[in-house]
C-alpha cells in the first residue's frame, strides 16, 4: 500500500494561511454590541472639544470649577464624529477595526517570534478570543491595543534585521498614545525594557548574554519616544498623569477593573488556569527555548495581570505571544494524497502536540462559555439601568434644568451627563481625586457616604440637592432617604430610585 505524503503545514498553499490567519477575526461575533458606560462621558468630552475647544476645568459635573485634564480627549473626538454621524453601529464598526488590527498584528509578531505556522495560529487565536470576550468594548482600551502590539511588532522587527528604520515609528506611536489615553502612555516604556534588558551584555561568571540589539539605539529611540509624549493638550500633566491617578484605594473598590486577580471569579480562574497550562507544556518540552527578552516579557506580564484585572490583557498581547517561542520547534504534518515516497523524517512530538491541542480546546470552551455569560449578565444589568434611567429623565425634563442640584452614583453619572445634566459625580473616578482636580476629594467623599461614614443630612445639606438617583445597593442612603420626611421618593425599582425635595 502506498503511504501518505506528508507536507509540513508551513508548506500549504497561500490561500489555507490566509485562512488560517484570518480565524481569529471569527472573535467579532464575541464582542459585545451594547455601548460601554464610559462611552458616555467620552461621547461628551468629544462633543465639548469640536465645539468649544479644549477644557481646563469640568464641563460635565455639578463640580465646575475644578480642574480637568480629558485624559482620552482624541478617542472622544472620534467616537463624537462616528456617533453623531453612524449612530451606535458606528463606535462598535470602530471597534471591530481595532479588534481586527490586533488579530493581524498579533500573527505577524507571534510569526516572528517562533516562525511556525501551526503555533502562531494556536497563540494568536486563543490571544485573540480572550481579548474580544473581556476587554474589547468601546473604550480607549481598544486603541491602546492596537498601539502596545503594534510597538512590540517594531521592536523584534528592529531585534531580528537591525534596521533602525523600525524605530523611527515608535515615537509616532507615543504621540498616538498620550492623545488617545493617556494614562496608558507609560506602557510603551514598560514594554520596552524587555527589549532593553536583552540588549545589555552581561558577563558574570559562567552566565553570558550576548545582546540581542543596540542599546544606544534603544536608548535613543527611548529619548525620542519620551519627548514626542509631550505633543498633546496639556503637556506635562498628561505625561504625570498616571502618577497621580493610581494607587488610590477608592478608585480599587469602585472601579473593579483595578481589583487585583483572584480565584474568586470567573475571569481570574480562566487567568490561573491559562498560566498553570503554560508551565506544564513547559515541564513538558524535550527541548527548552529560552531568550531574555521574551522571559522578562512573559514573567512581566504575568505579574502585571496578577496585580489587575485590567492588566490581563497584556498578558494575553505580550505574554502568550513571548511564550509562543517556547514552543517554536514543534512540526505539524498533514497527509495529502497517496503516494509512493516515503513520509517526512521529521515526527511530530505528539505529546506535546496533544496537550497544546487540549490547551487551545480548554481555552476556547472557557473563552466561550464563561466570559460572554459575565458580559451578558453586565450588559443586563445596563440595560435595566438605562431602563429607569430613561423613565427618571423624563420625569427630570419637565422641570427647569438650571434649578436642579441633581445627585447620581457613580455608574449613572455619565448616562445624565449625555443628556445634558450635571450630577454630583460620574464614572472619571481619577479625575475627582484632589491631586488631580486641586479642588477636594469627592471620591473619597462619595464612598464615606456610600458606606455611612458620613451623616447623610450633612451630605445633603452641604449641596443642597434638589433630586437624588440613588442605585438600589446603596443602603445606607436609600433607608435614610425613605425616612427623610424632607424628600419624597416618586420613582422606585430594583436598580434606581428618584427622591425629589419637597415644596
Amino acid at each position: 500500500m502506498p503511504e501518505k505524503k506528508m507536507v509540513n503545514i508551513n508548506d500549504m498553499p497561500k490561500w489555507f494561511h490566509a485562512i488560517m490567519i484570518l480565524a481569529p477575526i471569527a472573535g467579532l461575533l464575541l464582542i459585545t454590541t451594547q455601548l460601554d458606560n464610559d462611552f458616555y462621558f467620552i461621547y461628551k468630552t468629544g462633543e465639548y472639544i469640536v465645539h468649544h475647544g479644549f477644557p481646563t476645568t469640568d464641563f460635565l459635573s455639578m463640580h465646575s470649577t475644578m480642574s480637568i485634564i480629558p485624559q482620552q480627549w482624541l478617542t472622544g473626538v472620534v467616537f463624537y464624529y462616528l456617533y453623531s454621524l453612524l449612530g451606535r453601529w458606528g463606535v462598535i464598526g470602530f471597534i471591530y477595526l481595532c479588534y481586527a488590527l490586533v488579530c493581524v498584528i498579533i500573527h505577524k509578531l507571534v510569526m516572528m517570534i517562533c516562525d511556525n505556522l501551526f503555533i502562531a495560529n494556536i497563540i494568536s487565536f486563543c490571544s485573540d478570543l480572550l481579548l474580544a470576550v473581556m476587554f474589547e468594548k468601546t473604550r480607549p482600551q481598544a486603541i491602546t491595543y492596537v498601539i502596545i502590539i503594534t510597538e512590540l511588532y517594531l521592536l523584534e522587527r528592529f531585534v531580528q534585521k537591525k534596521k533602525i528604520i523600525y524605530l523611527c515609528f515608535i515615537p509616532l506611536l507615543s504621540v498616538l498614545q498620550i492623545n488617545f489615553h493617556c494614562s496608558m502612555w507609560i506602557m510603551l516604556f514598560v514594554f520596552a525594557l524587555p527589549f532593553a534588558a536583552a540588549a545589555i551584555p552581561v558577563k558574570i561568571g559562567k552566565i553570558r548574554q550576548e545582546p540581542c540589539c543596540s542599546f544606544l539605539k534603544l536608548l535613543i529611540c527611548g529619548v525620542i519616544t519620551f519627548a514626542a509624549g509631550f505633543l498633546n493638550p496639556y503637556g506635562i500633566k498628561a505625561i504625570t498623569y498616571l502618577a497621580t491617578s493610581f494607587g488610590y484605594s477608592e478608585i480599587n473598590v469602585l472601579v473593579k477593573e483595578m481589583a487585583k486577580t483572584s480565584l474568586g471569579d470567573a475571569v481570574g480562574v480562566l487567568f490561573f488556569v491559562i498560566l498553570a497550562l503554560t508551565a506544564i507544556i513547559t515541564l513538558c518540552l524535550k527541548k527548552k527555548n529560552y531568550s531574555v527578552r521574551y522571559v522578562l516579557l512573559f514573567g512581566g506580564t504575568a505579574l502585571m495581570a496578577l496585580m489587575h484585572h485590567k492588566s490581563m490583557a497584556y498578558f494575553y498581547i505580550g505574554g502568550l505571544s513571548a511564550f509562543s517561542y517556547m514552543l517554536k520547534d514543534i512540526q505539524v504534518s498533514l497527509p495529502l494524497k497517496e503516494s509512493k515516497e516515503p513520509p517526512r523524517s521529521e515526527k511530530t512530538r505528539r505529546p506535546l502536540l496533544i496537550i497544546t491541542l487540549i490547551v487551545a480546546l480548554c481555552a476556547l470552551a472557557a473563552m466561550i462559555l464563561i466570559p460572554p455569560a459575565n458580559n451578558a449578565s453586565h450588559d443586563r444589568y445596563l440595560r435595566n439601568m438605562y431602563t429607569d434611567l430613561d423613565a427618571i429623565i423624563e420625569i427630570l425634563d419637565r422641570e427647569d434644568k438650571n434649578h436642579i442640584i441633581l445627585y447620581t452614583g457613580f455608574n449613572e453619572g455619565q448616562y445624565l451627563e449625555f443628556y445634558d445634566y450635571h450630577p454630583y459625580i460620574d464614572g472619571r473616578a481619577e479625575l475627582f481625586l484632589k491631586d488631580n482636580n486641586g479642588e477636594f476629594d469627592y471620591l473619597k467623599e462619595y464612598n464615606d457616604m456610600k458606606n455611612g461614614k458620613i451623616y447623610y443630612k450633612d451630605f445633603v445639606n452641604k449641596y443642597h440637592f434638589t433630586h437624588l438617583i440613588v442605585d438600589s445597593v446603596s443602603l445606607h442612603l436609600m433607608n435614610d432617604l425613605k425616612h427623610d420626611d424632607d424628600y419624597e421618593l416618586v420613582y422606585e425599582s430594583d436598580t434606581e430610585n428618584l427622591f425629589i425635595l419637597k415644596d
